[in-house]
């Protein structure tokens, strides 16, 4: 489904990321580790379209989307990725619902039924329904996170990207999301890929990949 070829990314003359490849398959939950400054979230931002390569090229579904033009990675993004990061990024002005389906009204003026069920179905399986109505600063760290997990989801993405989710969450609710993650790859066949820092949140994933300096050891 996502293949990576050879890709490259310099910031003057450090070399972030050295001639990575791999492939991900359809119903996969790939977690991504290594060190600080190992090159991890850079990568996640290419994939992503957030971030340029030098070279090499992305692939998903066999389209390489990687040299799309600048007005178009938007609406890439929009259509066919979701993203999850470590702080959240939920609008404190808008309510919990309204941050979800936030993604829609990008795209669209009003909601159609279908997209109405769609939030009512990722809100019930999130177990988070009821707080539809509170605002961000109303919730614990791991229901936010959790709000942010659905904003991410409501578009159907064929990819979603999580950047240290778990970062600011402790241990019962990093275990909590990493758990929703694997739910979802196997009851709604998302595929996803993770960076993380804990070891011991990718036991379960179907592929480890280590960073280290740049290069997948």
């Amino acid at each position: 489904m996502l293949e990576l070829k050879n890709i490259s990314k310099s910031y003057g003359s450090q070399l972030i990321l050295n001639d990575i490849s791999f492939h991900v398959n359809a119903n996969e939950l790939v977690s991504i580790l290594g060190p600080s400054g190992s090159g991890k979230s850079t990568l996640l931002q290419i994939i992503g379209l957030l971030n340029q390569a030098d070279s090499g090229i992305v692939k998903l579904d066999n389209i390489d989307y990687s040299g799309l033009q600048e007005k178009d990675k938007g609406i890439f993004r929009n259509e066919k990725l979701g993203f999850v990061f470590q702080f959240h990024n939920l609008l404190p002005e808008f309510t919990c619902q309204e941050n979800i389906l936030f993604p829609l009204y990008i795209r669209e003026k009003t909601i159609s039924e279908e997209e109405k069920e769609r939030y009512e179905h990722i809100s019930s399986k999130l177990g988070i329904h009821h707080l539809g109505p509170k605002y961000p600063s109303q919730l614990s760290g791991g229901e936010q996170q959790r709000i942010a997990v659905a904003r991410a989801l409501i578009n159907k993405p064929r990819l979603l990207l999580a950047d240290e989710p778990t970062g600011n969450l402790d241990n019962t609710n990093a275990q909590n999301l990493y758990d929703l993650f694997l739910e979802l790859k196997e009851d709604w066949s998302q595929c996803i890929i993770m960076v993380t820092h804990n070891e011991q949140l990718t036991k379960q994933s179907d592929q480890i990949i280590y960073l280290n300096s740049g290069k997948i050891m």
